[in-house]
């Protein structure tokens, strides 16, 4: 799934592009891998859709004072 996200550009991509792919793949991979459960799919696409968020910066205060400690 990562790969083909990185793949297919959804990194860079609006997110209501980013849901119309998610929705598609989903269709195309509950109709590929029949063996995965309505459960492990929606843990799929939770996980892919995590991966497409950007990467949070942790808050200047708690680096300043992990640093001042050290």
């Amino acid at each position: 799934m990562f790969s083909h996200i990185l793949r297919c550009g959804v990194l860079e991509a609006l997110p209501e592009h980013q849901k119309e792919w998610f929705d598609d793949t989903m269709l195309y991979l509950t109709e590929r891998y029949d063996g995965l459960s309505a459960e492990e799919l929606g843990q799929l696409r939770i996980l892919g859709e995590r991966y497409c968020q950007p990467v949070m910066n942790r808050p200047a205060e708690a680096s300043e004072e992990t640093a001042s400690v050290n």
